[in-house]
């Protein structure tokens, strides 16, 4: 992936190869076996996908999960957002 993909958070990564895929959120959501409204919620980084989710993500959207989810060889942690 270029560098520039790299600097991205994960939710973006996964909204950039969503799009590049011409799908919707419902038909990512489809693909990765969850529903739109949780695919939205990991997209907009509200919740963090678990294990098997991850998993599920990367092998839809056509990349190894360390593509998306790690940083450096680190897991890249859900950033909560102070409401």
């Amino acid at each position: 992936m270029s560098e520039i993909f790299k600097g991205l958070t994960w939710n973006k990564k996964m909204e950039i190869l969503r799009v590049i895929k011409g799908w919707s959120q419902r038909e990512a959501a489809e693909q990765c076996n969850t529903n739109q409204k949780m695919y939205w919620a990991w997209e907009t980084g509200k919740n963090y996908p678990r294990k098997n989710s991850r998993i599920a993500i990367s092998q839809a959207l056509g990349v190894a999960e360390n593509e998306i989810f790690f940083k450096d060889n680190k897991k890249v942690e859900e950033q909560k957002s102070v409401s």
